[in-house]
Protein backbone atom coordinates (compact mmCIF):
# COMPACT_ATOMS: atom_id res chain seq x y z
CA UNK A 1 0.00 0.00 0.00
CA UNK A 2 1.23 3.50 -0.83
CA UNK A 3 0.22 6.50 1.23
CA UNK A 4 1.31 10.09 0.60
CA UNK A 5 1.89 12.53 3.43
CA UNK A 6 2.91 16.17 3.65
CA UNK A 7 6.59 15.16 3.69
CA UNK A 8 6.75 11.88 1.78
CA UNK A 9 5.16 10.82 -1.52
CA UNK A 10 5.44 7.77 -3.77
CA UNK A 11 6.95 5.66 -1.01
CA UNK A 12 5.56 2.38 -2.39
CA UNK A 13 5.07 -0.75 -0.33
CA UNK A 14 7.65 0.18 2.27
CA UNK A 15 10.04 3.08 2.83
CA UNK A 16 13.51 2.59 1.43
CA UNK A 17 16.46 2.78 3.78
CA UNK A 18 18.00 6.23 3.31
CA UNK A 19 20.24 7.03 6.26
CA UNK A 20 22.89 9.29 4.76
CA UNK A 21 21.13 12.61 4.15
CA UNK A 22 24.36 14.49 5.03
CA UNK A 23 25.91 12.81 1.98
CA UNK A 24 23.57 14.80 -0.26
CA UNK A 25 24.95 17.98 1.28
CA UNK A 26 28.53 16.72 1.01
CA UNK A 27 28.08 16.30 -2.74
CA UNK A 28 27.96 20.10 -2.91
CA UNK A 29 31.22 20.58 -0.99
CA UNK A 30 33.31 17.58 -2.03
CA UNK A 31 34.19 17.51 -5.75
CA UNK A 32 35.80 14.05 -5.43
CA UNK A 33 32.60 12.57 -4.01
CA UNK A 34 30.57 14.37 -6.67
CA UNK A 35 32.91 13.07 -9.38
CA UNK A 36 32.59 9.49 -8.13
CA UNK A 37 28.78 9.66 -8.12
CA UNK A 38 28.84 11.23 -11.59
CA UNK A 39 31.16 8.51 -12.93
CA UNK A 40 28.78 5.80 -11.70
CA UNK A 41 25.80 7.70 -13.11
CA UNK A 42 27.49 7.86 -16.51
CA UNK A 43 27.93 4.07 -16.61
CA UNK A 44 27.52 1.12 -14.26
CA UNK A 45 30.94 0.36 -12.84
CA UNK A 46 32.97 -1.36 -10.14
CA UNK A 47 35.32 -0.22 -7.40
CA UNK A 48 38.48 -1.33 -9.25
CA UNK A 49 37.34 0.48 -12.41
CA UNK A 50 36.80 3.67 -10.41
CA UNK A 51 40.25 3.35 -8.87
CA UNK A 52 41.74 3.06 -12.37
CA UNK A 53 39.77 5.96 -13.88
CA UNK A 54 39.86 8.52 -11.06
CA UNK A 55 42.62 10.18 -9.07
CA UNK A 56 41.02 9.09 -5.78
CA UNK A 57 42.90 6.65 -3.55
CA UNK A 58 41.70 3.06 -3.24
CA UNK A 59 40.65 3.48 0.40
CA UNK A 60 38.77 6.70 -0.34
CA UNK A 61 36.97 5.14 -3.32
CA UNK A 62 35.58 2.35 -1.15
CA UNK A 63 34.76 4.77 1.68
CA UNK A 64 32.82 6.90 -0.79
CA UNK A 65 31.07 3.88 -2.31
CA UNK A 66 29.89 2.86 1.15
CA UNK A 67 28.76 6.41 1.90
CA UNK A 68 26.86 6.76 -1.39
CA UNK A 69 25.22 3.36 -0.96
CA UNK A 70 24.11 4.18 2.59
CA UNK A 71 22.60 7.40 1.30
CA UNK A 72 20.65 5.51 -1.37
CA UNK A 73 22.49 7.33 -4.13
CA UNK A 74 23.95 4.16 -5.62
CA UNK A 75 22.83 0.53 -5.55
CA UNK A 76 24.40 -2.81 -6.45
CA UNK A 77 23.17 -4.49 -9.62
CA UNK A 78 25.22 -7.66 -9.58
CA UNK A 79 28.81 -8.84 -9.81
CA UNK A 80 31.50 -8.92 -12.49
CA UNK A 81 34.20 -11.52 -11.86
CA UNK A 82 33.37 -11.44 -8.18
CA UNK A 83 33.44 -7.64 -7.97
CA UNK A 84 30.35 -5.63 -7.04
CA UNK A 85 28.82 -3.60 -9.86
CA UNK A 86 27.18 -0.29 -8.94
CA UNK A 87 24.61 1.90 -10.65
CA UNK A 88 23.58 5.41 -9.65
CA UNK A 89 20.08 6.39 -8.60
CA UNK A 90 18.45 9.55 -9.90
CA UNK A 91 17.33 12.01 -7.25
CA UNK A 92 15.99 15.50 -6.63
CA UNK A 93 16.51 17.03 -3.21
CA UNK A 94 14.32 20.11 -2.86
CA UNK A 95 14.83 22.63 -0.07
CA UNK A 96 12.64 25.66 0.62
CA UNK A 97 14.04 28.53 2.68
CA UNK A 98 12.19 31.83 3.11
CA UNK A 99 9.88 30.94 0.21
CA UNK A 100 12.84 30.31 -2.11
CA UNK A 101 12.88 26.74 -3.40
CA UNK A 102 16.01 25.12 -4.80
CA UNK A 103 16.35 21.59 -6.15
CA UNK A 104 19.64 19.69 -6.06
CA UNK A 105 19.84 17.25 -8.98
CA UNK A 106 22.47 14.98 -10.57
CA UNK A 107 22.84 17.54 -13.35
CA UNK A 108 24.06 20.12 -10.83
CA UNK A 109 26.32 17.55 -9.17
CA UNK A 110 27.92 16.80 -12.56
CA UNK A 111 28.99 20.44 -12.81
CA UNK A 112 30.06 20.70 -9.16
CA UNK A 113 32.29 17.66 -9.68
CA UNK A 114 34.41 19.69 -12.10
CA UNK A 115 35.17 22.67 -9.89
CA UNK A 116 38.86 21.71 -9.67
CA UNK A 117 39.20 22.18 -13.43
CA UNK A 118 36.86 25.19 -13.43
CA UNK A 119 37.56 27.20 -10.24
CA UNK A 120 34.74 29.65 -10.97
CA UNK A 121 32.28 26.94 -9.90
CA UNK A 122 33.83 26.58 -6.46
CA UNK A 123 34.10 30.36 -6.07
CA UNK A 124 30.47 30.83 -6.97
CA UNK A 125 29.33 28.17 -4.50
CA UNK A 126 31.51 29.56 -1.71
CA UNK A 127 30.77 33.24 -2.27
CA UNK A 128 27.12 33.11 -3.39
CA UNK A 129 25.68 29.75 -2.34
CA UNK A 130 23.70 26.97 -3.95
CA UNK A 131 20.61 29.04 -4.82
CA UNK A 132 22.60 31.48 -6.96
CA UNK A 133 24.61 28.62 -8.45
CA UNK A 134 21.46 26.69 -9.45
CA UNK A 135 19.86 29.84 -10.85
CA UNK A 136 22.97 30.68 -12.86
CA UNK A 137 23.11 27.10 -14.18
CA UNK A 138 19.54 27.32 -15.47
CA UNK A 139 20.08 30.77 -16.95
CA UNK A 140 23.20 29.69 -18.84
CA UNK A 141 21.20 26.85 -20.37
CA UNK A 142 18.49 29.37 -21.25
CA UNK A 143 21.19 31.53 -22.85
CA UNK A 144 22.11 28.57 -25.05
CA UNK A 145 18.47 28.51 -26.20
CA UNK A 146 18.57 32.25 -27.03
CA UNK A 147 16.14 33.00 -24.20
CA UNK A 148 18.29 35.38 -22.12
CA UNK A 149 21.35 37.53 -22.67
CA UNK A 150 24.53 37.35 -20.65
CA UNK A 151 23.72 40.83 -19.33
CA UNK A 152 20.40 39.50 -18.02
CA UNK A 153 22.21 36.65 -16.29
CA UNK A 154 24.38 39.14 -14.41
CA UNK A 155 21.31 41.15 -13.40
CA UNK A 156 19.24 38.17 -12.27
CA UNK A 157 22.05 36.54 -10.27
CA UNK A 158 23.81 39.68 -8.99
CA UNK A 159 27.10 38.20 -10.16
CA UNK A 160 29.89 40.37 -11.48
CA UNK A 161 30.29 40.50 -15.25
CA UNK A 162 33.64 38.73 -14.95
CA UNK A 163 32.22 35.86 -12.90
CA UNK A 164 29.29 35.51 -15.28
CA UNK A 165 31.65 35.41 -18.25
CA UNK A 166 33.82 32.74 -16.61
CA UNK A 167 30.77 30.66 -15.65
CA UNK A 168 29.27 30.80 -19.14
CA UNK A 169 32.56 29.63 -20.62
CA UNK A 170 32.81 26.82 -18.04
CA UNK A 171 29.25 25.55 -18.46
CA UNK A 172 29.36 25.69 -22.24
CA UNK A 173 32.44 23.49 -22.08
CA UNK A 174 31.16 21.06 -19.42
CA UNK A 175 27.67 20.65 -20.91
CA UNK A 176 28.76 20.81 -24.56
CA UNK A 177 26.40 23.69 -25.22
CA UNK A 178 26.32 25.59 -28.48
CA UNK A 179 25.88 24.41 -32.03
CA UNK A 180 27.57 21.07 -32.74
CA UNK A 181 29.13 21.16 -29.30
CA UNK A 182 31.13 24.29 -30.07
CA UNK A 183 32.07 26.84 -27.48
CA UNK A 184 30.04 30.06 -27.18
CA UNK A 185 31.09 33.27 -28.85
CA UNK A 186 33.96 34.55 -26.76
CA UNK A 187 33.26 37.70 -24.79
CA UNK A 188 35.37 39.55 -22.26
CA UNK A 189 34.10 41.55 -19.29
CA UNK A 190 34.76 44.70 -21.33
CA UNK A 191 32.02 43.59 -23.73
CA UNK A 192 29.34 44.14 -21.08
CA UNK A 193 27.97 47.56 -22.01
CA UNK A 194 24.67 49.13 -21.08
CA UNK A 195 23.32 49.13 -24.60
CA UNK A 196 24.75 45.97 -26.08
CA UNK A 197 23.03 42.60 -26.20
CA UNK A 198 25.48 39.72 -25.96
CA UNK A 199 23.05 37.18 -27.34
CA UNK A 200 23.56 36.56 -31.01
CA UNK A 201 20.72 36.83 -33.51
CA UNK A 202 18.06 38.17 -31.09
CA UNK A 203 18.24 41.82 -32.05
CA UNK A 204 17.56 42.59 -28.40
CA UNK A 205 18.70 45.93 -27.02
Amino acid sequence: MSYDTDHVQNVGESPGVVTGIPTFVELLDNPDLAALYTAIRDDTTTGPELIDTTSISKKTVYDYLHKLEQAGLITTVGEDAGTTVYTAEEFKLTVTISETEVSITPELIEVIAQQTEYPVIGRLLTDHGIVTFALAYDLVKAHNEDEVTIRQITELTNLSSGTTYDLVEALYSILNLGETGSEPTTYTPADFTDNDSLLADTGEE
